[in-house]
């Protein structure tokens, strides 16, 4: 598995990190179904939009197996 830290450099590889994460979320079964927005800071990545509980634990996951262990700030919400 390849992990990295977003909050150093914004090369490369960081940007090729960034459409690995986009391109998961996007392609997954689940998440295909809502539109996520992901924020990349130096401090954390910041999902936002309007999903499902289990969406946005599926969005976490997702950028967990994709980017190891970076901080990742859940803005989403649901009136359901």
């Amino acid at each position: 598995m390849f992990q990295a830290s977003l909050g150093g450099g914004f090369g490369a590889q960081g940007y090729g990190l960034r459409a690995s994460i986009r391109a998961a979320v996007a392609y997954d079964e689940l998440c295909s179904q809502y539109k996520i927005e992901l924020t990349f800071e130096p401090q954390a990545i910041i999902v936002e939009g309007r999903v499902p509980p289990a969406v946005a634990r599926r969005v976490r996951q997702i950028i967990t197996e994709v980017a190891g262990a970076v901080p990742v700030w859940d803005r989403t919400f649901w009136v359901g």
